[in-house]
């Protein structure tokens, strides 16, 4: 697939989805951004992509509804005249100890790392499926942006991780159910970028459990996505892990 002139739809691109955004437009896609909260981040990189000369749009949306969802990619189809990639990175991600476990963060937490992306997806590859043929091959390309430790499961995060889970096998049914027409993958990273709520002690915790020693940077993952959209037509079903070998623990 080429991106130039590609139509791309970001779902929450605050922080390394903003960088990926521009990285994408630079390649002369076309971007469409979605956001909850987060209006003014996102505006602003709707500002940069524009001056680039490609197009680019805010939508909120509150993904957890179904109609918003479709709505979005609706938007994005109307803006641009299709929908040729859709970008699930939109996530909730906070403790959930055990002992104060309670049904209403399996609601929250699964309607925004599962529910959300599912509603998404499903209304992204609908409209790839009903829009004309285009020259690209596949028809359209989906990325959902998983967790590495949905394979290899920490305390604490209990919801979090059934959602991303749940993720991970949408990923994998959806390449069946779709294929050959639209390829859809996923990307586990572990931490990029460390959030700011994040102190130093925080940071220094998770890198002293990751092989490579560091954490990683939007670069590692955007990279890995720019490959999967331009690099190849011939991966489907694929779950990458972008975790600094967190995976295989640390001796």
């Amino acid at each position: 697939m080429q991106l130039a002139g590609a139509s791309v739809l970001i779902t929450g691109g605050r922080r390394v989805g903003s960088k990926l955004a521009l990285l994408l437009a630079q390649r002369g896609a076309s971007i469409a951004l979605t956001y909850h909260s987060s209006r003014e981040a996102i505006e602003q990189t709707v500002a940069e992509i524009r001056k680039l000369g490609v197009g680019a749009e805010a939508i909120a949306a509150d993904l957890r509804r179904p109609s918003e969802a479709e709505r979005a990619v609706d938007s994005t189809a109307r803006a641009f005249g299709r929908i040729d990639v859709l970008i699930n990175m939109a996530s909730v991600f906070h403790r959930t100890p055990f002992k104060t476990l309670k049904a209403a963060d399996f609601d929250a937490l699964i309607a925004a790392n599962l529910a959300a992306p599912s509603y998404v997806a499903i209304a992204a590859a609908q409209r790839m499926l009903a829009q004309p043929p285009s020259d690209r091959y596949p028809q359209g390309k989906i990325i959902n942006i998983g967790d590495w430790a949905s394979d290899r499961p920490y305390r604490n995060y209990l919801p979090y991780l059934v959602g991303k889970g749940g993720l991970k096998t949408l990923t994998l049914a959806m390449a069946k159910e779709l294929a050959p027409h639209i390829a859809v993958n996923m990307i586990q990273p572990a931490m990029i970028e460390p959030p700011p709520e994040f102190s130093d002690e925080d940071i220094m915790r998770v890198v002293s459990h990751t092989p490579l020693a560091r954490a990683g940077q939007a670069d590692d993952l955007n990279r890995l996505v720019l490959y999967l959209l331009e690099g190849t037509d011939f991966v489907t079903g694929a779950c990458y892990r972008v975790d600094g070998g967190r995976f295989l623990g640390q001796d």
